[in-house]
């Protein structure tokens, strides 16, 4: 099997494997084991015939209801397993705080998004790192654009995985890189957000960014809070065995 770490697909540009990085543990991350994307939507049946190839089973769906409606994922109905689960409008299963329903309200930074978010979507984390720790073949998952509720999962898969800040805060930034091929279709997905007042996309706006100073602010949170990745997930109800699932499939035992 040949694995990669983009892959290469006519409808997204995003989609890319979480193997490939150096470990604490004097390890690689396996390929095969988790792909992260934007929202797979209009994909050529090429393209879900290399991802089924690819080994996806399960595809893990993290848009709101309106979005999955208006833009329907590609991989429903393909004989892949395919859940929603959304991040914001949910019923938090653990009960915490679910406020923050429009990420677009009183924006001041990625960074302090993602500090909020971590707080008030446990219930959320919890259950995304259910279906990652107990899958058999390769998950999928997205959001829209695949960097922000699709970016934290990342990081704190590859942080309880051992890899090193640069290469995790890597895997975040190469997001704005990957998606600049999709800008003008992510502004079909979220509505006249990103146009100004011509009609034309903001290339700089703030939401197409992925900056590296967020997903440091997040884990110097993570790390001042709860001291580790693996602890902040011990408070989101995610088991000492989850853990130790996601950390055997992505680096072996």
């Amino acid at each position: 099997m040949r694995y990669y770490k983009r892959l290469p697909l006519e409808g997204m540009s995003n989609c890319r494997d979480l193997g490939g990085y150096p470990t604490k543990y004097g390890k690689i991350t396996n390929f095969g084991v988790f792909v992260r994307s934007e929202a797979p939507v209009e994909l050529s049946d090429r393209d879900v015939n290399f991802l089924k190839k690819y080994g996806i089973k399960k595809s893990l769906d993290f848009r709101g209801e309106k979005s999955i409606l208006d833009f329907p994922s590609s991989l429903d109905t393909v004989g892949v397993e395919y859940i929603r689960l959304p991040m914001f409008g949910r019923a938090d299963s653990l009960g915490f705080a679910d406020g923050l329903d429009d990420p677009s309200r009183n924006f001041t930074g990625w960074g302090k998004s993602y500090i909020q978010w971590l707080e008030c979507y446990k219930g959320w984390i919890k259950d995304v790192f259910g279906h990652l720790a107990y899958t058999d073949g390769v998950v999928q998952y997205n959001c829209n654009a695949g960097k922000d509720r699709t970016g934290i999962i990342s990081a704190l898969v590859l942080a309880i995985s051992g890899a090193e800040m640069s290469d995790i805060a890597f895997d975040y930034c190469i997001s704005r890189t990957m998606l600049k091929p999709r800008f003008k279709y992510l502004v079909k997905q979220w509505d006249d957000f990103l146009k100004n007042d011509d009609d034309k996309l903001i290339i700089n706006h703030p939401f197409l960014f992925t900056p590296r100073e967020a997903m440091y602010q997040m884990f110097k949170y993570i790390n001042y809070e709860y001291k580790n990745a693996e602890n902040y997930l011990r408070s989101c109800g995610v088991d000492e065995r989850q853990i130790y699932e996601i950390r055997r499939k992505m680096i072996g035992d």
